[in-house]
């Protein structure tokens, strides 16, 4: 009120004036989709749903089972015949299911439950493809350690200048202990040493821990060197790996599962190592492939040989895209540029896994304060819209997590439910929460199996 004056409603007041919000009862899609409690060695109050759950203006027990169905391009239900397949032959051969997507599964959130049901349903053990440093997050399926002196570089940060090349790997980065120099004159000729070390997690499920192979993916070699491993603290095995420009693996099997093992590495120069796989030789494994603050839009960046190189050595069944809450904040009328940059990287990662079916989930609700209430951002469906169409336009097929979740004004039912299931930015799943999504889809797929066993399998 002119220059001088300034009028401040309470809130209480000011909630008066708007019109009343209301959320979505989660209630169903909580009750039906709750974890199973495990007969396992992990702490089940972190994994249990309390019996009733208190949301807001939700009540419990009142609708039957749902499973919020998967989309098919043209309704062509034969997309995930490859992987149901594989799935059928998983006792006899590991069949891998790679899960990308932004911070919303950071730390194995949901990834984590998800193994856990396909691991128990059609075997296999160990939580998969693992970086060379640990994630910012948590990642609560395994103890992750590593000296201080690897670098990492990622597709998905600013174009790094000092690189020579654009080779990431399935993982979109990797990790040296020596930095990149111009000339191989440029270095002292010292031996430099860096480690890795794993070790079992009390939060883990029982087939986490059971883990009995490990691959180290590495290339970009110029030295010899040395690379040691230790299982609990005895030296029980080394290799020197040759120099080489592509991508190669290291082997390293386990007469049984170890509690702690470390791998010692000692070079002039180091290689660019892509990933440490940690799973069986039979079974399915899953792995939690995290890109914070991406969009999804980066994987073209990676350099097609070595990123097909790299896919060669996994049997991959199924690629899942969770990306999303990154591009919310962004508001303009049309995503139109959204849908083309997914498509053109839906196509990339088709020709990269030899038309792998690719599962894409729609963005989750998200929430913004508007008062003293939330409310969903005005553009997230339009942003799902995009998703959606991306996936049909590139053949693979999509999961509407927004609307699986509740929909409009969901978000909020899911951080005031006791126990909470969301974060208080209105944007992530907490770790109970993000069970819940995993179960969602894990039925949404087992649903599409349990079709496939009686209509496809026969023929």
């Amino acid at each position: 009120m002119g220059e001088s004056f300034k009028l401040k409603f309470h809130w209480s007041f000011q909630q008066l004036l708007q019109e009343d919000i209301k959320y979505a009862d989660i209630s169903d899609i909580i009750e039906n989709n709750k974890p199973f409690l495990e007969n396992d060695s992990l702490l089940k109050e972190d994994y249990e749903i309390e019996t009733h759950i208190d949301t807001i203006r939700a009540n419990t027990y009142t609708l039957k089972k749902r499973i919020y169905p998967i989309e098919y391009p043209s309704g062509d239900s034969t997309i995930l015949l490859s992987f149901f397949k594989k799935l059928d032959r998983a006792s006899k051969k590991r069949v891998r299911i790679l899960h990308y997507g932004d911070s919303q599964i950071e730390g194995d959130r949901i990834t984590g439950y998800l193994r856990n049901r396909f691991q128990r349903r059609f075997g296999g053990s160990g939580p998969g493809l693992m970086p060379t440093v640990p994630a910012r997050a948590e990642f609560a399926s395994i103890v992750h350690s590593a000296s201080s002196n690897w670098r990492t570089y990622s597709a998905y940060y600013k174009k790094d200048t000092i690189l020579p090349h654009r080779k990431f790997g399935v993982e979109g980065n990797f990790a040296r202990f020596t930095e990149y120099n111009t000339h191989s004159s440029d270095y002292d000729n010292k031996i430099k040493q860096a480690w890795i070390e794993f070790r079992r997690s009390g939060m883990a499920y029982s087939s986490v821990n059971s883990f009995t192979r490990c691959r180290i993916f590495y290339g970009h070699y110029n030295e010899s060197g040395i690379v040691k491993g230790y299982v609990n603290d005895s030296l029980v095995w080394f290799e020197e790996p040759n120099s080489t420009n592509k991508t190669k693996t290291i082997n390293w099997s386990f007469a049984k599962p170890p509690k702690s093992f470390k791998i010692e590495f000692e070079s002039i120069e180091s290689p660019d190592i892509y990933g440490i796989s940690l799973d069986a030789i039979s079974g399915v494994a899953v792995d939690n492939l995290s890109f914070r603050g991406s969009s999804g839009t980066e994987f073209s960046k990676i350099n097609y040989t070595q990123f097909k190189q790299m896919a060669g050595y996994l049997n991959s069944g199924l690629i899942i895209l969770e990306f999303g809450v990154n591009v919310v904040p962004y508001q303009t009328k049309s995503y139109s540029f959204y849908e083309r940059a997914l498509t053109r990287e839906l196509n990339y990662l088709k020709k990269v896994f030899n038309n792998t079916p690719i599962l894409v989930i729609g963005v989750s609700d998200m929430s913004q304060r508007k008062g003293n209430y939330y409310e969903s951002y005005p553009n997230i469906e339009k942003i799902l819209e995009a998703q959606r169409k991306a996936a049909m336009n590139t053949n693979c097929i999509f999961w509407d997590l927004y609307h699986a979740m509740g929909g409009k004004n969901s978000m909020p039912g899911w951080v005031f439910a006791k126990p909470s299931l969301a974060r208080k930015d209105f944007t992530h799943f907490n770790r109970k929460g993000g069970h819940i999504v995993a179960q969602m889809l894990f039925n949404a797929l087992m649903d599409e199996y349990e079709k496939y066993k009686t209509e496809y399998k026969k023929y």
